[in-house]
């Protein structure tokens, strides 16, 4: 065999190895919000007030490269406050590679907006959200890597990175070999 073949031989292998050991999934905001819609509501109570979150709707933002959800927020200060609106929740997106599963890891709620409320009472309950959003909200489902899907099932090592492109999430796994 000629060292040409061999050296094209060569290079064709490692080509295909440093394909075959990197795995993108992607995944849309149809699948995003099957998985959301599972995890809520969640709801918050201490003695003097109660959050609630329901109806999540996926944002995905190519611009800033993160994936958020819209949320409808209940708020309830018995005898005193009933107001429901429309908030985001933002959160750094993190692998669990014990689990194979995907989180929203520190979720925060931001731009809460209430219809016919006045803005200081609106940031007052966006903060007492916030507040209470940090034991409510440690971590919010995203998705899980399935056994039945072979690529998936090996791609359970490493996320290397997290993208959103064309209206999807593309997650970057190291495959083990």
């Amino acid at each position: 065999m000629s060292k040409f073949k061999q050296l094209f031989i060569a290079l064709t292998l490692f080509t295909i190895s440093i394909n075959a050991s990197a795995y993108t999934l992607e995944l849309s905001k149809a699948e995003l919000e099957r998985y959301a819609q599972a995890y809520f509501p969640i709801t918050q109570q201490t003695p003097f007030s109660k959050v609630r979150y329901s109806s999540p709707s996926v944002i995905l933002d190519e611009k800033t490269n993160r994936i958020g959800l819209e949320v409808t927020v209940h708020a309830e200060m018995p005898g005193m406050l009933a107001i429901a609106g429309r908030g985001q929740i933002d959160g750094k997106l993190e692998y669990r590679q014990q689990s194979h599963q995907f989180y929203l890891h520190d979720p925060k709620i931001k731009n809460i907006r209430f219809a016919n409320t006045s803005y200081e009472l609106a940031n007052s309950i966006q903060q007492m959200a916030n507040s209470m959003s940090q034991q409510a909200l440690p971590m919010i489902f995203v998705y899980e890597l399935k056994d039945h899907d072979l690529r998936q099932k090996m791609a359970k090592s490493v996320l290397k990175s997290a993208t959103v492109q064309q209206g999807k999430l593309h997650l970057d796994m190291e495959l083990p070999f």
